[in-house]
């Protein structure tokens, strides 16, 4: 038997189209929501007698859509900032130890993995060459090499070496420097992403907002996104909840080393100090790691 059209179901049929849903797509949802069954002729008919489709305009397929980039829920050491090759070599020491005795086999970037201090706006002697930067920075990637899946996302450094060559050059190509075969078997660099949502709750975020309020931008982008935000690109440490009380809004800090950067070392300035720190998402919860830590606790030893 025919399928009844009456004024309810028109209104859902003309919902679904004006949402861009393809006529199949629409069939399927009407059968289970009408509980009977609706075929996509039947669809048809109905657009047609009722004039459904007289001002509504066809959903352009061909131009760009933006769709955040996401992965699944699972067990993440979660860095951000290391600005290779300026890292702490033993934060990032630390960072494996707690992967192997945990077992946690994937990572998450939070951007400013490299710091590509030679493709600055001026040029410093000091701070020598790419060949420097790469001969410096590979013990890092060789020790991310453990991971079976490296997931980075874009911070603003890895946006020096597209403005010093006018987009010829792009940080995904000083990537693969390090080995391309490794670099595609083990890393993956979402370009032009400074957000990442991890299942359902979580977004790693390398925003281009700043404020010397430690926690505060985590807050409005939790407010914003209604997820658990960790909260890249200020270099502090910091755990909130948003207003609702429901949302950990966290300042991750960085795997940098402080005293390797020339230009925080050596200017003084009325902002928060700099913090080292990374993070773990494990079993679905956040555990922070930074200075006031109990690395014995969580590494044994003396």
């Amino acid at each position: 038997m025919a399928i009844k059209w009456t004024d309810k179901k028109l209104e859902r049929l003309t919902a679904l189209l004006a949402d861009g849903n393809p006529t199949s797509d629409i069939s399927d949802m009407l059968t289970q929501e009408f509980g009977k069954t609706v075929t996509n002729t039947a669809v048809a008919q109905a657009m047609y007698r009722n004039k459904i489709t007289r001002h509504l305009i066809p959903i352009d397929e061909e131009i760009t859509y933006y769709t955040d980039e996401s992965i699944s829920d699972d067990n993440y050491m979660v860095f951000s900032d290391p600005h290779a090759p300026y890292y702490d070599e033993v934060y990032l020491n630390r960072l494996m130890l707690l992967a192997e005795k945990f077992g946690v086999v994937k990572a998450v970037g939070g951007g400013d993995t490299l710091d590509l201090d030679f493709a600055k706006y001026f040029y410093d002697p000091e701070k020598g060459d790419l060949d420097t930067e790469l001969i410096k920075t590979t013990p890092f990637f060789q020790a991310l090499q453990y991971f079976d899946e490296v997931i980075l996302i874009q911070g603003n450094h890895e946006n020096r070496i597209g403005r010093m060559t006018d987009g010829k050059v792009q940080a995904r190509h000083i990537f693969k420097l390090f080995g391309e075969k490794v670099w595609n078997e083990k890393f993956k660099y979402i370009e032009n992403k400074t957000r990442l949502k991890i299942g359902r709750k979580w977004i790693v975020t390398h925003p281009r907002s700043y404020s010397q309020i430690g926690g505060s931008v985590a807050v409005r982008l939790a407010e914003k996104y209604h997820r658990n935000v960790i909260n890249a690109h200020g270099h502090f440490i910091a755990f909130r909840y948003d207003r609702s009380g429901k949302y950990q809004c966290i300042d991750l800090g960085g795997l940098f080393k402080k005293s390797k950067i020339k230009y925080i070392s050596e200017s003084t300035t009325t902002h928060p100090e700099w913090n080292p720190g990374f993070g773990m998402i494990y079993d679905g919860h956040f555990y922070h790691f930074h200075n006031g830590t109990d690395w014995k606790y969580w590494l044994g030893g003396k």
